[in-house]
């Protein structure tokens, strides 16, 4: 585990082509990797009674449906997200992995492939969440929220830069941001989705 923490961080290109090229026994198994960081986050978060990244997402979210006076079925999907972190970070993995296979689609890696070095990003990024949590909890400063924001986003660009370095540096960026973009469109479609699901099982 703490191998697979060091080399994601210092060397996240070659690792990931190591690991998808089948040099995998130096590695952490990818989806044990993600369940057992996303879980220490969830819990450290329950333990210091701070919300993970979903529950300032769904925290906001209400608070700008209620300045709207509106109420919809997305507050009972939200809700279920973040009751349900590590089950929703598996549900959102093959989201994103989409995104990124799409913006990423001729550097070859298939969809599966993507899904494996997501799950390594996430998993990563959840290691950031974790020490955050416990900074905003500790020295109780906003700005550790913020920065969240900062290491997801950053460190996605770290990883994407040395993995996808046959492409040129604006491309890479460009891309990475393209995989956000398409991340929260489909997101969005998906939670409409579900909306409408609800409400079709509410009138029978």
């Amino acid at each position: 585990m703490f191998f697979t923490i060091w080399e994601m961080i210092v060397r996240p290109g070659i690792s990931l082509k190591n690991y998808l090229q089948g040099k995998r026994k130096p590695y952490f198994k990818p989806f044990a990797f993600l369940l057992t960081l996303s879980t220490v986050y969830f819990l450290i978060a329950e333990l210091t009674d701070q919300s993970t990244w979903l529950g300032d997402f769904y925290t906001g979210w209400m608070s700008g449906a209620s300045d709207f006076n509106q109420e919809n079925n997305a507050e009972k999907v939200l809700a279920w997200f973040v009751n349900n972190y590590r089950f929703s970070t598996l549900f959102l993995l093959p989201v994103y992995s989409f995104a990124s296979f799409l913006s990423f689609r001729n550097f070859g890696y298939n969809y599966l492939e993507h899904i494996v070095i997501n799950c390594y990003i996430t998993g990563q990024q959840s290691l950031f969440y974790t020490f955050c949590i416990l900074g905003e909890a500790f020295f109780r400063n906003e700005i550790f929220e913020r920065l969240t924001i900062i290491f997801s986003i950053g460190y996605t660009i770290w990883v994407f830069w040395f993995l996808f370095n046959q492409a040129k540096p604006a491309g890479r960026i460009f891309r990475t941001f393209l995989t956000y973009i398409l991340y929260f469109l489909f997101g969005g479609l998906l939670l409409f989705a579900a909306m409408a699901i609800i409400t079709l099982s509410q009138k029978f």
